[in-house]
């Protein structure tokens, strides 16, 4: 067992069961381990595996995200739910392996920031991800750069995929008519999401909307170009203060001029309102085309150790900049320190609403572990496994690229449609699937 996660299952590395499935452990978080397994006998397929412990009566984070795994089936080009099955007393999923997380591909690169055109590019592939999640009637609510992953290969690496939908809350409720309506506004809540990102209507107890999410994705642009003005403070007083006063010209200074637009228009969403989707990404395409900037572009990760210099480019040029001191700060008090889906975090957490989704750990621990001596903990997975990896299509994003050798691809600006990359299609972002 984990000292840090008591009801961690642990494997040593190399670890081969039933002389077919290789696993690696990816994360451990505080409820739940995350394994990438190889399939040795169908062409060394790979898989992620999630698995969580029953922790009573409260709301399973893992049975949570089942429920907004399985609305998305519908949903293109977002994780998949291949396989879930609850193993008394844990339960576990089959999703799809996706690449590193933005978190750690960021690590290698000077003062851990990215360009402004990558970072709005990221911008792009995320926004098409939350609005999806929007579509079947979900807000997030903790949105984070540790969840926000590259495809594991081939043109899926050009893509961002969201993973860790534990903290999801519905937004809708359907009428004894059929008619689907905004769940009426709590009056006060408990908060959700990480201090750092989360929206200034968070601070207030205020009940959870669409335009948080965003609220969060434009903190994380802000972020990963220059970093937040209040990234190293952890109380959550100062830190609400900043975001209530801070003007756009201080958050936005060394930013692309159009994310400021972005802003505005969250500014103006009130609970029950739906956002703009089309214009936030028409803002977001008018950087990247002001920038040159293509989708089939290497991302600033991968052109490290190539004799490129991207430090230069990491942020708008202006007038002035954030001083070098500022700058060596940047990524000290860095979030999700892995790769792969985990509801772990390393960031300032402000999961308070216990009495929705929390148990306390001590209480289930005892009776937990006495449980484990008594069984396989993987035994009834790896059954399950067998019987359900037949049944899994070919993963899509695991895939090596249909596209033409470097050297002979077409590089498209971002003002065409590249439909190599089909989260940036323009049309996505006008449809609105869910009526409300």
């Amino acid at each position: 067992m984990s000292k840090t996660n008591p009801l961690a299952i642990r494997l040593p590395p190399g670890t081969v069961i039933e002389g077919r499935f290789l696993f690696e452990t990816l994360s451990m978080g505080r409820y739940s381990t995350v394994f990438k397994v190889e399939d040795k006998f169908d062409n060394r397929q790979k898989y992620c595996i999630k698995i969580e412990y029953d922790r009573g009566p409260k709301t399973n984070y893992l049975h949570q995200e089942i429920a907004v795994l399985h609305k998305l089936q519908t949903r293109e080009h977002m994780a998949r739910l291949y396989y879930c099955e609850r193993c008394e007393p844990f339960s576990f999923m089959l999703t799809t392996l996706f690449g590193k997380s933005i978190w750690t591909l960021r690590q290698n690169l000077p003062n851990k920031l990215l360009s402004p055109g990558c970072v709005a590019r990221i911008a792009v592939h995320t926004l098409y991800q939350i609005k999806q999640i929007h579509e079947i009637g979900y807000i997030l609510r903790d949105l984070k750069i540790g969840d926000m992953l590259i495809g594991l290969n081939g043109k899926a690496a050009k893509m961002i995929f969201l993973v860790d939908f534990g903290m999801c809350r519905t937004y809708i409720r359907r009428n004894t008519n059929g008619s689907l309506t905004i769940r009426p506004q709590r009056e006060k809540v408990f908060v959700r999401g990480i201090l750092r990102y989360c929206s200034p209507r968070i601070h207030k107890r205020q009940d959870v909307c669409r335009a948080d999410d965003l609220w969060s994705l434009v903190y994380i642009l802000v972020d990963l170009t220059t970093a937040l003005p209040w990234r190293d403070i952890k109380l959550e007083k100062p830190v609400a203060e900043q975001k209530e006063t801070i003007s756009d010209a201080k958050l936005f200074k060394d930013c692309p001029e159009e994310w400021i637009e972005i802003m505005r228009h969250i500014r103006s969403l009130n609970y029950e309102s739906r956002p703009n989707y089309k214009l936030i990404y028409d803002q977001l395409q008018k950087t990247l085309v002001r920038l040159q900037v293509s989708y089939s572009d290497p991302w600033d990760w991968d052109l490290v150790g190539n004799n490129v210099i991207i430090e230069a480019d990491s942020r708008e040029k202006t007038s002035s900049s954030h001083s070098n001191s500022k700058s060596e700060k940047i990524g000290q008090f860095g979030s999700e320190q892995t790769s792969m889906p985990s509801d772990s975090s390393n960031e300032w957490n402000l999961n308070t609403d216990r009495n929705e989704n929390f148990t306390d750990l001590s209480k289930v621990q005892n009776g937990t572990e006495t449980r484990l001596r008594q069984k396989n903990p993987f035994k009834e997975i790896i059954s399950a496994l067998r019987s359900s990896i037949s049944l899994v299509p070919s993963i899509s994003a695991n895939q090596q690229s249909p596209l033409l050798p470097p050297g002979k691809r077409k590089r498209l600006s971002a003002m065409e449609y590249d439909p190599s990359f089909p989260t940036t299609n323009p049309e996505e972002f006008e449809k609105n699937d869910i009526g409300i």
